[in-house]
């Protein structure tokens, strides 16, 4: 029983800790982009079931956003692109996407739910807008606002 006990004690410190690859400081750098470039169009975070029932049942008419939240771009991309059994080169290609959407939406791209981005004006590009280092900084932001231990959640800062 002791042996069960201890190896639930080490996987819940496994999960609930941030991977290696997890930089606070960047993190709230990125944190800071979005909300001085990205929130007057997309709102941070909001639970997924909330989310689901505006869109599913209510056709975007109860909370009438301008553009997909944070967490469920941050969910997507994750899903998406690339492998998460390589953080590191997952975030690599992440920005690279990222990158390349900012400069170039397209929604034929998005890796949102059809059902999600056809309430959805394509974005207008960024180029000239933001620098390739806050696009950087702003999808280190993203990758993990999400949460990393599968749990679509959002993460205040003291809980990092």
């Amino acid at each position: 029983m002791k042996s069960i006990i201890l190896a639930c004690l080490i996987l819940s410190s496994v999960f609930a800790s941030p991977p290696e690859e997890f930089d606070r400081d960047k993190y709230e750098i990125g944190e800071q982009v979005f909300d001085n470039k990205c929130s007057s169009c997309h709102v941070k975070s909001m639970d997924i079931q909330v989310l689901m029932s505006n869109f599913i049942e209510h056709d975007n008419k109860v909370l009438n956003l301008l553009a997909p939240t944070g967490n469920e771009i941050s969910f997507r991309l994750k899903s998406q692109i690339g492998s998460k059994d390589d953080i590191e080169f997952q975030i690599d290609e992440v920005t690279d996407f990222v990158k390349d959407y900012l400069i170039n939406p397209d929604k034929a791209k998005t890796v949102c739910l059809e059902g999600v981005v056809k309430h959805f004006d394509t974005m207008p590009s960024m180029e000239g807008k933001v620098t390739e280092q806050e696009m950087e900084d702003v999808t280190f932001f993203l990758y993990f606002l999400e949460g990393w231990n599968g749990i679509n959640k959002y993460y205040e800062k003291d809980e990092f």
